[in-house]
């Protein structure tokens, strides 16, 4: 009976892991992070009119001054673990897939 709760234990934990990598790998390649980040570095409503009157004005423009960049760094080491794993996962899938489907065409076509 002991063996059976750790047994189911050790498979809870299994799948419960498996979910975080996937929600971490589905966000990793859908580009979801790097949309937010571009997102934050969009000019404002505020910064073109601030720019479009400078310009009329004839006043010396730069694009440094009208970007709104609030840039934070939220990685750590968690999710630098999770995308190697998610990097090393897609790589053998599909190295492994295309070698495994050139494995098939050698024998059967």
């Amino acid at each position: 009976m002991n063996m059976k709760k750790k047994n189911k234990l050790f498979k809870n934990l299994l799948i419960i892991a498996f979910v975080i990598f996937m929600g971490l790998f589905i966000a990793s390649e859908s580009g979801f992070y790097e949309a937010k980040l571009s997102n934050k570095v969009a000019l404002t409503d505020e910064a073109i009119k601030r720019f479009e009157q400078d310009v009329s004005d004839g006043k010396m423009v730069d694009v440094a001054s009208y970007v709104v960049d609030d840039y934070k760094d939220y990685s750590n080491k968690f999710t630098d673990v999770g995308e190697k794993m998610s990097d090393a996962i897609t790589k053998v899938l599909s190295e492994g897939i295309s070698g495994a489907w050139d494995a098939i065409k050698v024998l059967f076509f």
